[in-house]
């Protein structure tokens, strides 16, 4: 046994075969979760579970039920099935957070990548990020830390999970939350594609109610990052700003609203000071 775990709920054109190199060490075992039947794995190491039809968080929360094996496990990262991603850039994320200490963390999404946050694309100025939100697509967590949040998934009744990335973070209080941006991976799927239309209404109330449960709201403001030393940078709230903004200059090209959204959420955390009008102090 290898002292992390992938946990994938997986589908039949699931990436994950991508993630492994047969011919060079990993830190991790894969454990595969199929919410339909899924072609025979016989070059991937890996082990695969019975099918559990359903979405994503209520496969999960039942294999974590059932399945005792998950807490011999440092770290355990929930990626979904549409996530490019080698065997270096995953064993370099589990030592990461491990260096850092991080309870729950995500690779940064890369350039290529289709996004619903812009806080979850990779910022090439930082190895890593502080962070308010760590979202449901491709979560990792420390092993007590995910016994912790695991009552959190029975509160998802329709098990698609929306708004407990959110919760998550409110739960940790802010704190050892991370975005790695050393250790990007490529979401290659649309997002926000939904043609069920009841569903999606049920989905944003299921998140309405965790929001209101749990007296929180979406953070996409980074409190501190780290370098590739692992050790937190030195940085004034103005600076971390600059680069902020510097690191993320592709992501507001495409959409300018963007630089006024990263200023927004950074300015609520740290009073970043008005201009100063003359005659004012």
């Amino acid at each position: 046994m290898r002292s992390n775990l992938v946990l994938a709920r997986v589908g039949a054109d699931s990436l994950h075969p991508r993630w492994v190199d047969p011919g060079r060490p990993r830190n991790w075992d894969l454990r595969l979760v199929p919410y339909q039947p899924i072609p025979p794995q016989d070059d991937v190491d890996c082990v695969v579970g019975e099918v559990i039809p359903g979405p994503k968080w209520s496969g999960i929360r039942q294999v974590l039920d059932e399945w005792d094996g998950w807490r011999s496990y440092e770290h355990i990262w929930i990626p979904d099935d549409d996530i490019l991603a080698d065997q270096v850039v995953i064993n370099t994320m589990f030592e990461v957070a491990d260096g850092v200490g991080l309870e729950l963390f995500a690779p940064a999404l890369d350039e290529t990548s289709y996004f619903a946050h812009f806080s979850t694309m990779r910022n090439a100025r930082f190895c890593g990020r502080w962070v308010g939100f760590v979202e449901i697509m491709v979560p990792g967590f420390r092993t007590d830390t995910l016994e912790r949040l695991r009552p959190t998934l029975d509160l998802s009744e329709t098990g698609w999970g929306w708004g407990l990335d959110s919760v998550w973070t409110k739960l940790l209080g802010y704190e050892n939350a991370a975005i790695i941006d050393g250790t990007p991976v490529s979401h290659t799927r649309p997002v926000g594609q939904m043609r069920d239309a009841d569903l999606h209404r049920r989905l944003l109330a299921e998140s309405d109610a965790l929001f209101a449960r749990y007296d929180c709201r979406q953070v996409h403001t980074t409190f501190g990052a780290f370098g590739e030393d692992l050790e937190p940078l030195d940085l004034s709230p103005e600076q971390l700003l600059v680069d902020l903004v510097r690191g993320s200059q592709y992501l507001i090209e495409r959409d300018p609203r963007i630089l006024s959204w990263i200023f927004d959420f950074q300015a609520r955390h740290f009073a970043l000071p008005d201009y100063p009008v003359e005659g004012t102090p």
